[in-house]
């Protein structure tokens, strides 16, 4: 029966990785594979991912009801029995940032036709279509086909005219497919020991039997982690290999691309693990902090409040708290507080119980 235009869901087991066709933002001009597992190998990208949806995640939920709180529905407390919170709140956020768009399925419908529990699809799993006739919205998983009602779609970015999201692996993929081609040479060229870490000259001439026994001679005495002073004989130089100017480039460029996909997810560099120009003071570190609570947490915030509001009964909204966030730190706030008292705005008292300080 439905139930406020809502289907109850009857026990399904929609195959979640069905085959998967490489969508066209695996075409960039590096020639590499931009996948979500290619672009996670970025240890930049990995952070910047892992510290916005794992904050999110972690971050408290509350309900309101017509501006007033209301107890939290359960299904804000634990959208899925198998998992906690934090995982799915931060499952949806990794989604949408990555792919643009993150997709819950609702069921176990109450009799009003509420869901009580949410369970994360890979993107790759749900088809969005749009009825020509009606413009009605419609998921298929598989052979199953969901209404708006039944499935949670987040957004992330939105263009004009579209019903579905660009995320970054889309947006950027030029950008991100040289990020991961520099990567991959670099971990080929300094892994795989395709550069020798130096070479052992003599003014005698060598056979070639007589080169491999010293080079093995070598690497038994002075290889590994040991690195014990070396005595060298009978016209015997060592001469350690420096990187070539090319070899210095790829790893300037690799910063170059760990500071800009920093700045793609509105992260600060050193939040990051990128490299900056800036200096780190005490200021620069607490607003650097302040402008990714406001401009690269708040917005995904708000996505998610707006998705998880969708799946409450009307007139209810969801709310995620970002104040711990947003204190200022410690010496702003004793500062903005000695100008307060002296102003005569505030007492010593009234400070000490903002503080939580016991007179």
């Amino acid at each position: 029966m439905a139930l406020f235009g809502r289907k109850r869901l009857q026990t399904r087991d929609p195959d979640p990785f069905p085959p998967w066709n490489p969508p066209i933002w695996n075409q960039n001009l590096a020639g590499v594979s931009v996948t979500d597992s290619t672009a996670l190998g970025i240890v930049t990208l990995w952070r910047c991912v892992d510290l916005i949806s794992s904050t999110i995640g972690s971050l408290s939920v509350h309900a309101f009801r017509d501006g007033e709180r209301i107890d939290t529905p359960a299904i804000l407390m634990q959208p899925n029995p198998t998992e906690n919170r934090i995982d799915t709140y931060s499952a949806l956020i990794t989604s949408a940032l990555l792919r643009g768009n993150a997709y819950a399925l609702m069921g176990d419908f109450d009799r009003f036709g509420h869901p009580r529990q949410l369970v994360v699809l890979d993107p790759d799993a749900v088809q969005v279509e749009v009825s020509a006739d009606t413009g009605s919205i419609t998921y298929k998983v598989g052979q199953e086909a969901y209404t708006r009602f039944e499935m949670m779609h987040m957004r992330g970015f939105m263009r004009p005219g579209h019903v579905v999201g660009q995320g970054i692996l889309d947006a950027h993929r030029h950008a991100l497919g040289l990020a991961i081609a520099e990567h991959e040479w670099t971990e080929r060229i300094f892994s795989e020991g395709s550069i020798p870490s130096g070479v052992i000259t003599t003014d005698v001439d060598l056979s070639p039997e007589a080169a491999t026994e010293l080079k093995k001679a070598w690497v038994q005495s002075h290889g590994g982690r040991d690195r014990t002073p070396a005595v060298l004989s009978g016209g015997l130089a060592y001469k350690p290999i420096q990187l070539s100017n090319s070899d210095l480039e790829l790893l300037e460029a690799r910063k170059w691309s760990a500071t800009q996909i920093a700045a793609l997810f509105g992260v600060p560099a050193h939040l990051a693990g990128a490299p900056s120009s800036d200096s780190l003071t005490y200021s620069t570190v607490a607003e650097d902090s302040r402008a990714f609570v406001r401009f690269g947490l708040r917005p995904w915030v708000h996505r998610l409040e707006a998705a998880l509001s969708n799946a409450l009964p009307r007139g209810q909204s969801a709310s995620i708290s970002v104040a711990d966030f947003m204190q200022p730190d410690m010496l702003t706030r004793y500062q903005a507080a000695q100008i307060a008292i002296e102003a005569g705005f505030k007492t010593v008292q009234m400070v000490q119980n903002e503080e939580g300080i016991e007179a």
